[in-house]
């Protein structure tokens, strides 16, 4: 028995070891040799991270689209009842943001307590200076030396939002000086309960001390309304004319939102586009700040959206908005068969032909704007609205030297929102994809004066024009594109450009002042 189980055991033994020589001789051959393992490492490395790489760049596609109406680096947004200055809806509201345009509503307060004081009347002429007329669009384009009455000058600030107007106001209320007139909009904004405000222009232009929350706009819309209901009327002003050119409001819920009675929009590249939104509905008075929107349009929709909601929210529970009589509304039964209205003069009517860039919303303004001045003025026809490309209003600075290029396809050379120029004051005239990028500071727009029949005509024609109007023209790029007409005959388009659309706008209106034809079109047409 011992001795069968020692063979048993001996046999077992040479069979694992068989085994085990011919196990280790197969994984040898099978084996890949250390190269190849490295090989493979490497790939399933690579492709690990190529992997990882691709779901990043998702990640970031998908963080990086504007999905929300806001930029998250600038978005606030704040409702509150305009009666009791109670909180309905509040995002952000204590961060600090750039006020951009906003700042004008300060700007207009200290000159309306000037007023109550009687230290100026509506009347009362105030002298442009030669810094007034160096700031940077939009403005009226003052002149050194003219002046312009306070009731006009409140209206371009709250209707065009006019950066040379507001700096005329500044100087003829604070002995000359724009910084200290900075200086006393701080301290009355302190004196109001606005904390977190600092002032350093009176504009709102590019200052990156130039700060403030949506809680502080909140609280100065409130005082304007309220310390002020005599002169509140002005900020639902539609339009006004200065030298004989009608200027139509920024302001895109007036006469488009129900109850929306002002008060002012802002825009520059550091700020994105802010609204202050004042709304009365049965009595009940709502204020809204929207901050930091991607454009003009989506600014408004979220304005819109949050009203709606406040208003919706109110007809369930009565008691979520103060009902009282509204002191400005008050003011305007009271003064009935005044030729006021809406703080535009029902005596000064509109002439020539009004751009917009969108001409349905246009539209719907000139319909009011006409309607003030019907009972005055019964002749007053609106506009007729050109093509797309022939919009027409308001710059930024361009210098490209001066030169002649013949083009089959005119360039679109488009700056990213990063590289945007933040020397805009205000863009709410953007209200599409193309203006907004415009509005950021994007090169894509031309000034079309004609098409000719031959290319040596183009370019006499644009010489031509650059003599005549050497101040605005002589650093534009002269550009002929060849262009196949209906007929089958080349034409020759004669423009200046690439340049943002403000420029292309503002030149080609102040050309056809001085009897220049043109139109401001897109690169690309």
């Amino acid at each position: 028995m011992l001795f069968w189980t020692r063979a048993t055991q001996g046999a077992t033994m040479r069979r694992a070891v068989v085994w085990g020589v011919a196990l280790g001789f197969a994984a040898l051959v099978m084996s890949p040799a250390p190269e190849a393992v490295a090989a493979t490492r490497h790939a399933k490395t690579h492709h690990a991270k190529i992997f990882k790489h691709q779901n990043r760049t998702k990640s970031l596609r998908t963080a990086r689209a504007p999905a929300s109406p806001t930029d998250p680096s600038k978005d606030a947004a704040l409702i509150i009842d305009g009666r009791t200055g109670a909180t309905l809806y509040s995002r952000n509201e204590s961060a600090l943001r750039h006020p951009a345009s906003l700042t004008k509503m300060m700007t207009l307060y200290l000159l309306f307590d000037a007023l109550k004081q009687g230290k100026v009347t509506m009347d009362t002429p105030l002298k442009v200076s030669f810094h007034a007329t160096q700031q940077k669009p939009t403005k009226l384009y003052l002149k050194k030396g003219e002046t312009i009455p306070v009731e006009t000058a409140i209206k371009a600030i709250v209707v065009l939002s006019a950066n040379d107007v507001a700096v005329t106001i500044a100087e003829n209320l604070a002995g000359g000086s724009e910084s200290k007139f900075a200086d006393m909009m701080t301290e009355k904004a302190h004196q109001l309960g606005m904390k977190d405000t600092h002032y350093n222009n009176a504009s709102g232009l590019p200052d990156p001390g130039q700060i403030t929350t949506a809680d502080d706009l909140a609280v100065l819309a409130r005082h304007v309304a309220y310390d002020f209901p005599q002169y509140f009327h002005y900020f639902s002003t539609v339009g006004f004319t200065w030298q004989g050119r009608p200027h139509i409001t920024h302001n895109n819920l007036i006469g488009n939102y129900e109850g929306a009675d002002g008060i002012k929009t802002g825009y520059t590249g550091a700020s994105g586009f802010n609204l202050v939104s004042s709304v009365v509905r049965g009595g009940e008075h709502v204020i809204g700040v929207v901050m930091g929107g991607y454009t003009a349009k989506s600014r408004d929709r979220e304005m819109i959206r949050l009203l709606d909601n406040t208003f919706a929210r109110a007809q369930t529970n009565p008691t979520l908005l103060a009902r009282a009589e509204v002191p400005w509304q008050q003011i305007a039964e009271n003064a009935k068969g005044s030729t006021v209205a809406a703080g535009f003069d029902l005596n000064t009517a509109p002439s020539g032909a009004v751009a917009q860039n969108n001409a349905a919303e246009v539209s719907k303004r000139w319909s009011l704007f006409a309607s003030m001045n019907k009972a005055v003025n019964p002749r007053a026809k609106a506009p007729k609205y050109p093509d797309e490309d022939e919009n027409a209003a308001a710059p930024v600075p361009m210098a490209k030297p001066a030169s002649v290029q013949v083009a089959n396809n005119y360039p679109q050379a488009l700056v990213s929102a990063d590289a945007a120029n933040d020397n805009v004051g205000e863009g709410d005239v953007a209200d599409d994809a193309r203006s907004t990028a415009a509005a950021m500071g994007a090169r894509a727009w031309a000034i079309q004066i004609g098409a000719y029949a031959t290319d040596t005509i183009a370019k006499t024609e644009l010489s031509s024009y650059v003599r005549k109007s050497s101040d605005l023209l002589r650093a534009a790029q002269q550009v002929v594109i060849p262009v196949q007409s209906a007929n089958g005959h080349t034409m020759f388009r004669a423009r200046f450009g690439p340049m943002a659309e403000r420029d292309a706008r503002e030149i080609c209106a102040r050309l056809t002042e001085r009897g220049q034809t043109c139109f401001a079109t897109m690169s690309a047409r």
